[in-house]
């Protein structure tokens, strides 16, 4: 039987400096104590599913921040986690990045189909990967409002849906005196 697990991908630097981008993703499983052969299935999967091919001897400092977090988020679905808790993973990255780790978070989910708690100030991004958004109050933080969010997959931000969910979203959070 499978131990409930829960993954880590953090707001800031979270990778090991002295482990490789392989090593770096193996870390859990290894922890685990998984077999030599499922940890090289694994991480070769995740490295190819993350376009990390060709880094797989690099070490964090050698990388971009946008390469970095491929590898954070990669380690921490190689566990296969029940809950991933992402906390503003990508609030440093540029747009352009962002929104290619956005598509290759929905990519890793849509195959693994972990709950995903993604932490975001961004309402955009959270309209654009969520299935529902909470809007929490200041201090004692408490669920203010919940908003569903059921627009089809793949999202276009330029549509009139998206764009009408998006100022649902802002309007609730005017009104939470925010």
């Amino acid at each position: 039987t499978k131990n409930h697990s829960i993954g880590f991908v953090f707001q800031g630097e979270s990778l090991l400096p002295w482990r490789s981008v392989w090593d770096n993703i193996a870390f859990g499983l290894e922890i685990e104590g998984r077999e030599e052969k499922e940890i090289k299935k694994e991480v070769s999967r995740l490295i190819s599913l993350m376009g990390l091919e060709g880094f797989e001897t690099s070490y964090p400092r050698e990388l971009s921040g946008g390469m970095q977090k491929r590898v954070a988020i990669a380690r921490a679905f190689s566990i296969d986690p029940d809950i991933l808790l992402m906390d503003e993973p990508f609030v440093s990255l540029d747009a352009q990045t962002r929104n290619i780790l956005q598509q290759e978070v929905l990519k890793i989910w849509e195959e693994t189909k972990s709950t995903v708690i993604f932490i975001t100030h961004n309402v955009d991004e959270a309209v654009y990967l969520a299935d529902r958004v909470l809007i929490l109050t200041p201090r004692p933080t408490k669920v203010k409002y919940e908003v569903p969010i059921t627009l089809p997959r793949p999202r276009d931000r330029t549509e009139q849906s998206f764009i009408e969910v998006r100022k649902d979203i802002l309007a609730k959070m005017r009104t939470g005196g925010y």
